[in-house]
């Protein structure tokens, strides 16, 4: 996306740090560095970083995200991956009714693949390249997602959405972070296990961390326990929630908002860096 919208934005040299989509706002970046904050979050996974002149903030993921740095809150615009909208402007016919994107983490921990063919619903996977990804969002009705950008650039490339409840409590506060940009009143689903590797690590997961890193580990057999049934719950699960639940979007308002003010800032960001072309 990057590439896309400026040219330039990687060539600053070694003094400075770019710190566009995703968790990454830490507390053990090198002090003496720049850090250019344009669209990153605060994921909580680290202690707060000291903010001191070597920080620059154009904008962060969400109000969250401004209330723990103690900045402006007006900062929190949204996730830099909304800027998506000005990159991706051709259309995609309609294939899949209902898809599913898993967490990144969940397709070596479960059997989403198999549960989403019993279900008959377009299976997304998250880590294939960003262009299939996008044309499969595109191509859908409705998307679930257990992935956070499954979300976002569903919302921004106004697809509607379903979001999962996160495995880590961790995990949530990013969803609330960047909802709580766009006035989204997030409230998301749950999903039942789609192998017994998966059951077995969310079991423990929040009771003692290094039992389910050692199952990530050297449970991959658990995969193969009792596939099908397993995989046909979850199946059962998602198709309950694409018929029942109703489906996320934000506002047309909120989202032109958003995207508006993000380009406003890519403008800044070019006047400051001195250099470099915007192509939308």
């Amino acid at each position: 996306m990057w590439p896309k919208l400026i040219d330039g934005v990687w060539d600053q040299g070694n003094d400075s740090i770019f710190l566009g989509i995703g968790s990454i706002i830490f507390d053990f970046f090198p002090s003496e560095k720049r850090k250019v904050v344009f669209g990153a979050g605060y994921g909580g996974y680290t202690q707060l970083p000291v903010i001191d002149k070597n920080w620059k903030f154009y904008f962060v993921r969400g109000k969250l995200t401004a209330k723990a740095l103690g900045i402006d809150e007006k900062l929190g615009i949204g996730d830099a991956a909304i800027l998506l909208r000005s990159c991706v402007k051709h259309k995609v016919e309609k294939k899949y009714k209902v898809s599913f994107m898993p967490h990144w983490g969940s397709t070596s921990e479960g059997n989403w693949e198999l549960a989403c063919q019993y279900g008959s619903i377009n299976y997304i996977d998250p880590c294939a390249p960003v262009e299939v990804v996008l044309e499969q969002i595109l191509a859908s009705e409705l998307v679930i997602t257990e992935a956070m950008h499954g979300a976002i650039v569903s919302d921004a490339l106004r697809v509607p959405w379903i979001p999962i409840q996160p495995l880590s409590s961790i995990h949530s506060m990013k969803w609330f972070d960047w909802a709580s940009a766009l006035d989204i009143d997030l409230k998301p689903s749950q999903i039942n296990s789609s192998s017994l590797l998966e059951a077995v690590v969310l079991f423990f997961h929040e009771r003692n961390p290094k039992i389910a890193d050692k199952f990530r580990r050297r449970g991959r057999f658990l995969l193969n326990v009792a596939p099908d049934a397993l995989a046909q719950r979850a199946t059962e699960r998602l198709l309950a929630i694409s018929k029942n639940d109703p489906p996320c979007l934000s506002s047309d308002t909120s989202i032109e908002r958003s995207h508006d003010q993000m380009l406003s800032k890519l403008d800044e960001l070019i006047r400051d860096m001195g250099r470099g072309s915007l192509n939308y």
